[in-house]
């Protein structure tokens, strides 16, 4: 039976924790001031179509269902007809809006930063204009149709201690108007467009940290993405698994592992996890297969995420991800016909200052979900998500979750007012049991702040479990 409780704090537990924490390699936050990090969601999500018709219907009720769920800091979005369309989806309360007002498209590329991260280069408000594109003022329409240029945020945190670009792709679809497929008719403009992006990041990216996603139109094998991974304007389509050295693919792997990001339907549902299967095994070698062709390969992977070397050390390992909840395919309504993809980075938010916490600050931080029984193997894979109900940021630098056997998994990072930030236990120094346990989280000076608990029957493979 789950429960959740908050018991009082005890002092005599702060000696224990901080001796067992020095043991284990921990890093306790004892100066004046501490230099923090913070884990952040990047995604990108093909919408389909998103205008404000989706208001009132149940469509929308999806979309934000979709969003909550995948939980993003940043989000990389195509077809997005206008500015009032991503305020349904997007309050700007919580995020900020960078679209092109002036396009005339119902293809819009965009982009939203949830707060309190920042967007840098807009210095007047958030509508991008011709400085705001990889491209600006591109005459090169077969390339870049329909102003689906490339669409650069600079994103940083509130102590502009951190700056990275990301930059949203939508190229040529491989559906030909008036004619239908027209996968070869159209890789020439998916060809160009690799190739202008290339000169575009050697000329003015060159050793920046910078995020590359959107919707492909092409898989990660195909001569267009194999360009941007290569740096190589002369690369070739054909199936490789290799490490880009100009910009690293993190959605590779999954192309490899046959995850796709479109096609799937409500009926790829798994009845025991409760979870989508975004798993082809034919997709790649379909795809392969019909290059050259106009072909309709199917379900297939274009959603992707690439990142220049600079940013690989900031990726968390095995986080990049095909959303698969429910939400996206669910209803008459289908949110999209396509899935988020999304990776987990980590990033610095420069030197906070490690003040004395009251027993209100305490009250706001909770245990919110367990991950004890991934789909898969458990070891390295399990995860915790901790909330921050409160109205300032939760510093987690010297905290720790516990199980009842005493096992710790060192905590970090802070956490933004009223957001969440999920770990994956890669160490694996606390196995989450699948015949149940109890999960305490510990506040710097050893008090437990809070408990949750669960029992075999709720440790169901690939099922993320929530306290209220």
């Amino acid at each position: 039976m789950l429960h959740h409780a908050t018991p009082p704090a005890r002092r005599f537990l702060a000696h224990v924790f901080v001796a067992m924490l020095l043991l284990l390699g921990g890093n306790l936050a004892l100066s004046p001031a501490l230099q923090a990090q913070q884990r952040i969601r990047i995604a990108t999500y093909n919408i389909r179509f998103l205008n404000t018709n989706v208001a009132n219907t149940d469509r929308l009720n999806n979309l934000q269902e979709v969003v909550n769920e995948l939980n993003a800091n940043v989000i990389g979005l195509q077809e997005i007809d206008d500015r009032d369309a991503l305020e349904l989806v997007f309050p700007s309360n919580e995020w900020h809006h960078i679209i092109d007002d002036n396009s005339g498209s119902n293809q819009d590329v965009a982009a939203v930063v949830r707060k309190p991260l920042e967007v840098v280069g807009f210095p007047q408000d958030l509508d991008a204009d011709n400085e705001h594109f990889l491209v600006p003022g591109s005459s090169e329409n077969s390339f870049f149709p329909n102003r689906r240029d490339v669409l650069v945020v600079g994103v940083t945190t509130p102590s502009h201690a951190d700056t990275f670009f990301v930059m949203v792709v939508h190229t040529k679809s491989r559906f030909e108007s008036g004619v239908g497929p027209g996968r070869s008719i159209n890789d020439p403009r998916r060809v160009g467009h690799g190739r202008r992006v290339v000169e575009r990041l050697r000329e003015d990216f060159e050793g920046k940290k910078v995020i590359l996603l959107g919707d492909f139109n092409d898989n990660p094998d195909d001569e267009s993405v194999n360009i941007l991974e290569t740096g190589n304007p002369n690369a070739q389509g054909g199936a490789e698994d290799d490490q880009g050295t100009f910009l690293v693919n993190l959605t590779e792997p999954l192309c490899a592992a046959g995850h796709v990001s479109i096609g799937v339907e409500f009926d790829d549902l798994d009845a025991q996890t409760g979870r989508l299967n975004t798993i082809d095994p034919n997709s790649r070698q379909r795809n392969n297969d019909g290059r050259g062709t106009n072909l309709n390969t199917g379900k297939i992977l274009f959603d992707q995420i690439l990142i220049s070397p600079g940013m690989l050390d900031r990726h968390i390992s095995g986080t990049t991800r095909v959303f698969d909840h429910r939400s996206a395919v669910q209803g008459s309504s289908p949110a999209s016909d396509h899935l988020p993809v999304f990776a987990d980075f980590i990033i610095d938010l420069g030197e906070v200052l490690d003040e004395e916490e009251d027993d209100v600050a305490l009250s706001t931080a909770r245990l919110f979900s367990l991950l004890p029984n991934p789909t898969g193997t458990d070891a390295g894979r399990e995860e915790i998500t901790i909330e921050n109900a409160g109205d300032t940021a939760l510093d987690l630098e010297g905290w720790m979750a516990r199980d009842r056997s005493n096992r710790i998994f060192a905590l970090s990072g802070v956490i933004p007012p009223r957001a969440r930030l999920t770990f994956v236990m890669v160490n694996a120094t606390m196995p989450l049991t699948n015949s149940g346990d109890t999960v305490f989280l510990i506040n710097r000076d050893g008090e437990v702040v809070d408990e949750v608990s669960y029992e075999r029957i709720e440790a169901r493979s690939g099922i993320t479990i929530t306290f209220e």
